[in-house]
C-alpha cells in the first residue's frame, strides 16, 4: 500500500510520514466483484477495511431472507469498524459493484492509535460521526416502517447474489 493512497484518506490524513510508512507496510488492496462478501456479521472482527472504489451494501441479515440494510457504502467510507470496538463484525458487508478495497489489521492499526492520541481522536470522531448518521437513517427507516408498513419502506431488501 503505498503512502500516498494511506495519506489521501481523511481518516489516516493526520499521521505523521513515520506512521504512515508503518502502516503502509500492514495495509493490503483487494479487488471485489460484485456480490462478494468481504466480512459476515459475527465473524471475527480482524482487519478494518476503507473502500477505495464501488459500492459495498452493509446490511444485517435474518432468517426470513430479508435484510435489514443499514447503510450503502461508497468510495473513502471506513467499513468494518468494529475491529476498534468490539470482537465481531456487526453487519455483512457485500460488494454491490466490483471493488477496490484496503484493509488493515488490527493490531498494527491498534498500535498507530496509542502511539498517536491525535489519530485516535480523529478515529474516534469518525466512528461517532458515522454511528450517528446510522442511528438516525435507521430511525427514519423505523418511522417509515410504522406510517407506511413494510411493503412501502426499503426497510429491508433482498441481498445482492453471492458470487
Amino acid at each position: 500500500m503505498s503512502t500516498t493512497t494511506l495519506k489521501s484518506n481523511h481518516i489516516f490524513s493526520y499521521l505523521k510520514p513515520e506512521e504512515i510508512d508503518f502502516l503502509s507496510n500492514y495495509a493490503t488492496t483487494e479487488e471485489y466483484k460484485a456480490g462478494a462478501i468481504v466480512y459476515r456479521k459475527g465473524q471475527p472482527a480482524s482487519r478494518a477495511y476503507v473502500l477505495l472504489e464501488g459500492e459495498v451494501l452493509l446490511r444485517v441479515p435474518s432468517q426470513t431472507g430479508q435484510d435489514l440494510i443499514v447503510e450503502q457504502a461508497s468510495s473513502g467510507t471506513m467499513i468494518g469498524a468494529s475491529v476498534l470496538l468490539g470482537e465481531t463484525y456487526m453487519v455483512t458487508a457485500q460488494c454491490l459493484t466490483d471493488c477496490k478495497i484496503m484493509s488493515i489489521g488490527k493490531t498494527p492499526l491498534e498500535r498507530i492509535v496509542e502511539a498517536n492520541p491525535q489519530m485516535g481522536l480523529v478515529i474516534e470522531k469518525y466512528l461517532a460521526e458515522m454511528y450517528y448518521q446510522r442511528s438516525i437513517d435507521l430511525m427514519h427507516k423505523l418511522e417509515a416502517l410504522i406510517r407506511e408498513g413494510p411493503s412501502k419502506t426499503e426497510w429491508e431488501r433482498r441481498p445482492v447474489a453471492i458470487a
